[in-house]
């Protein structure tokens, strides 16, 4: 394939690959974690400040690649800020993932490349997760660059492999801590493949394989100093980040600090436990209720499969040309770790689905080759285009909040955005308008993402338990949790307007509105309606 045209073919996948991630774009009402993430975000912009919080939140390469797309956009306070905004962070690296299969060079050929970027442009999971302001998209583009970087550094341990291969470890650590997963899938794979490789070689040439392992040896000892310079820039990018550009020194050595909180939190994952096969019966199938559509990614898996049997079937007695089958390696290893890990969340996964949708690009370059009939192969391509299309608008579009949705995790009900609605619609008629005293009583794990959606809002108070608020007056409006409104007196509550909201499918929110204001707004929309005619 010429160069021009592998080209243009890629500037064209990557256009719809930002097409599917920016249509319709606030569709999807903030998860609660997209709101914390937003809020820490909004100190570091209107504040400059950020520490690195060992016990949550992972790391800050989100909030510091977040400041450009702010600025470029006018948006300069937290209040201020939109969900386009925030989410372009995502969809920006989620393009990134893309263009990291140029980094591969020779080791994918230029068909693979191209049906490897198809196949993560259109990934139904991959497009949901770009649309979704958490590290994780970020942390799958860092650890892609990291696991190609590494298999160059070890063809070609030059000094200028190392810097690139330092700067994607920092980068990689300092999004998640939990990265040390990914290096050590990596590296693991490495010794495996190129063990294998050597094996091999050695059934093939006897004594000669053993000089070559000697030479091997002598390889190694001249990539002992680049492998410094890839830790003193692994250290170096790191620490930027974890001690908030060399404001907080402590940050850095806490990033290893927090590990020990996040082993506990994996044998201990209390409603996040799920079995072994999870992520992969998400992947596979999914049905709901009635007039729910099959979710179902067979198609890439089996091809994903085929691409990792060819990558081991072919590997070569020259170990440097074993690039697919050391990505296939990574692919299954990476697999294995976290779906032996018991706390599962579905975009744990997207680490080694995106290694695997490269190696379905790899199986289906081939499979094509197999096919003689110019039309057969035509249809094969374009039904599988047709299925993945449309998975994905299913994913993204039509059940983007819904529980059938294999994806949707926790998330935020678009009944709440009701919720959010009248509270504006309030506002409006209130005398003090947005600064009008609004009292949210209800755990912190069922209040977000209200901060978000109440930011404009100058007098909000925030209570974890009733016990801690006296009396629901003077507020014009309260939110309450169920179990938190239950405690509330019935005499109290006789004079507010009670509404009911469903923040998530197992959590119900109570919105009291003082009489007084709830009357004003019904005569609001009386004399809003338009007079009759005589």
């Amino acid at each position: 394939m010429k160069k021009k045209t592998f080209a243009y073919l890629l500037i064209l996948v990557l256009a719809v690959g930002l097409a599917a991630r920016i249509y319709r774009l606030d569709l999807r009402p903030m998860h609660h974690d997209e709101a914390n993430q937003a809020y820490k975000f909004g100190l570091l912009l209107e504040k400059a400040e950020y520490r690195y919080d060992p016990a949550d939140h992972h790391g800050p390469t989100l909030y510091y690649f977040s400041l450009p797309f702010a600025w470029l956009s006018g948006q300069t306070t937290y209040a201020a800020l939109t969900e386009k905004t925030l989410r372009a962070v995502t969809i920006f690296f989620g393009l990134a993932i893309i263009l990291l299969l140029l980094a591969a060079g020779k080791n994918l050929s230029a068909v693979e490349k191209l049906w490897a970027a198809v196949f993560l442009a259109l990934s139904p999971a991959l497009v949901y997760y770009s649309r979704f302001y958490i590290q994780e998209t970020l942390f799958v583009a860092f650890s892609l660059a990291f696991v190609i970087l590494l298999w160059r550094f070890i063809v070609r341990p030059d000094f200028r492999q190392v810097i690139w291969l330092g700067v994607a470890a920092g980068l990689l650590y300092a999004t998640k801590e939990t990265s040390l997963i990914v290096v050590g899938a990596a590296v693991l794979s490495l010794i495996v493949v190129r063990g294998l490789s050597c094996l091999k070689d050695f059934g093939r040439r006897g004594n000669k394989a053993s000089r070559k392992a000697r030479a091997d040896l002598i390889t190694v000892k001249t990539a002992i100093l680049p492998a410094l310079v890839a830790i003193i820039s692994f250290v170096a990018v790191s620490f930027i980040f974890y001690s908030s550009f060399f404001k907080y020194p402590e940050g850095f050595l806490d990033s290893f600090r927090a590990l020990a909180g996040y082993v506990q939190k994996a044998a201990e994952p209390g409603w996040h436990r799920h079995g072994f096969w999870h992520y992969f019966s998400l992947l596979l199938y999914r049905k709901g209720g009635a007039g729910s559509p099959l979710f179902s990614e067979i198609p890439i898996l089996a091809l994903a499969l085929y691409g990792v049997v060819l990558s081991f079937i072919r590997l070569s007695r020259k170990a440097d040309d074993n690039f697919r089958a050391y990505l296939a390696a990574f692919a299954l290893m990476a697999a294995l770790i976290y779906s032996a890990i018991p706390y599962k969340t579905p975009w744990n996964m997207l680490v080694f689905l995106a290694a695997f949708l490269v190696l379905a690009a790899v199986g289906f370059s081939q499979l094509l080759t197999l096919i003689k009939i110019r039309q057969a192969r035509l249809l094969l391509a374009g039904a599988l285009l047709l299925w993945t299309g449309w998975q994905m608008y299913l994913v993204n579009i039509y059940f983007h909040s819904y529980q059938d949705n294999p994806y949707v995790y926790a998330q935020t009900s678009p009944d709440f955005m009701r919720l959010v609605s009248r509270l504006e619609e309030l506002a409006s008629v209130s005398k003090d308008g947005r600064e009008m005293l609004i009292k949210v009583i209800a755990p912190a794990e069922e209040t977000w993402p209200l901060p978000w959606y109440l930011r404009k809002f100058d007098r909000v108070g925030y209570w974890t338990s009733s016990e801690q608020v006296e009396a629901l007056e003077p507020a014009e409006c309260a939110i309450l949790n169920a179990g938190e409104a239950r405690k509330r007196y019935e005499a109290e509550l006789d004079s507010y307007v009670l509404q009911y909201y469903s923040l998530r499918p197992d959590v119900l929110m109570v919105l009291a509105i003082r009489e007084d204001l709830w009357e004003n707004y019904q005569l609001s929309k009386i004399t809003a309606l338009p007079e009759t005619k005589k």
